[in-house]
């Protein structure tokens, strides 16, 4: 039979993973990569994970990121956003699967459980603010469902076609659902450029030097 893992996530590291932030704990003196704060959320939700590169990464991050016990796949030609996705969801044997980008570092465990838990009986749960505007790369996929769309949307780097061709979509209120989880909404935090960089720096150094 082999073991079927109830919850997977993929996450598409497209450029950021070796962004240094400060270490948490433990070797103060050691910055820990932009990765490696994912990971320690996502490890904490997900039976497998895996990442996928757009290119071979160190050595050094491979080693920093193998005690979460990640399966690395490396995606060199011309790769799109859908396209690595898909390679993630092929690999998993989950029911449901979470997607990530790389460059959010202060996503909180509860929030992840709970898109897992909203998405039981649909094809997806996607966060939606009041807006209107969704957010597709912080969502809990039904696997063979994202497999099926996907599969004819690989050209995409955007996974708006996917999601449009999905038959049926828990949206999770992120004011009402996820703000009680996440007061601050940090799990939307993302890492951008060299200025979201220095912010993400502020809010570690304060946070772990009180």
């Amino acid at each position: 039979m082999g073991y079927h893992p109830a919850r997977s996530a993929v996450v598409a590291a497209w450029g950021r993973e070796e962004e240094k932030l400060p270490k948490r704990f433990f070797h103060p003196e050691e910055d820990s990569t932009v990765l490696e704060y994912l990971l320690d959320a996502v490890w904490t939700v997900a039976d497998a994970i895996y990442v996928i590169f757009r290119r071979e990464p160190s050595l050094k991050l491979i080693e920093a990121i193998s005690t979460f016990g990640v399966k690395i796949i490396i995606e060199n030609r011309n790769p799109t956003i859908v396209s690595s996705l898909l390679m993630g969801f092929k690999a998993s044997r989950s029911e449901h699967c979470l997607v990530l980008r790389e460059n959010m570092p202060f996503i909180k465990p509860n929030v992840l459980h709970a898109l897992f838990e909203y998405a039981k009986g649909y094809d997806a749960a996607l966060p939606k603010w009041s807006n209107g505007r969704i957010e597709p790369l912080l969502a809990v996929y039904r696997r063979k469902s994202f497999i099926a769309v996907a599969s004819k949307h690989q050209t995409k780097d955007n996974l708006l076609p996917v999601v449009d061709n999905l038959y049926s979509i828990r949206y999770v209120s992120v004011e009402d659902e996820i703000k009680p989880l996440d007061p601050d909404l940090e799990s939307f935090f993302t890492i951008d450029s060299a200025e979201d960089l220095a912010k993400a720096r502020e809010k570690v150094t304060l946070k772990y030097k009180m």
